[in-house]
């Protein structure tokens, strides 16, 4: 996630409103590194905002991810996560604890696939890779 005045910046251009509420979870994403779920950003956005609904958190997180500004990550299989570093990089899921960690992979790593940019029509926007095991508290 850039800086939060262009994400304002953007949302405005959009059209969107910049509500407290919004404030908030943009304040929240900025530099986390925890990957947390949608559930988890509601249950610390609602101990400031206490009549904020699941829904307004769930859209700004779509419309974040729409505009490129997190990346949404499919990596547990109960629920989605969001990371709002969009620079190029790998994960690390705990098969145990379900965390979800940063993991460093160069491109240029001998896990280059040099997948093609198109397929059959199919346009290739970007590729996730995570690694499943324990971490080092349940290893």
């Amino acid at each position: 996630m850039r800086d939060i005045e262009s994400v304002i910046q953007r949302f405005r251009e959009a059209g969107l409103k910049i509500t407290p509420q919004r404030l908030s979870i943009f304040r929240l994403l900025k530099d986390n590194h925890t990957h947390p779920s949608a559930e988890d950003i509601y249950r610390e956005i609602l101990k400031v905002h206490p009549s904020i609904s699941f829904t307004t958190v769930y859209k700004t997180l779509q419309t974040l991810r729409d505009m490129g500004e997190i990346q949404e990550l499919s990596i547990n299989p109960e629920r989605a996560h969001y990371d709002p570093d969009i620079t190029e990089h790998a994960h690390t899921f705990c098969r145990s604890c379900r965390q979800i960690g940063d993991m460093a992979l160069p491109l240029n790593a001998p896990l280059d696939l040099k997948l093609p940019t198109e397929q059959g029509g199919f346009k290739v926007h970007a590729l996730q890779v995570h690694a499943v095991g324990l971490c080092g508290e349940c290893g």
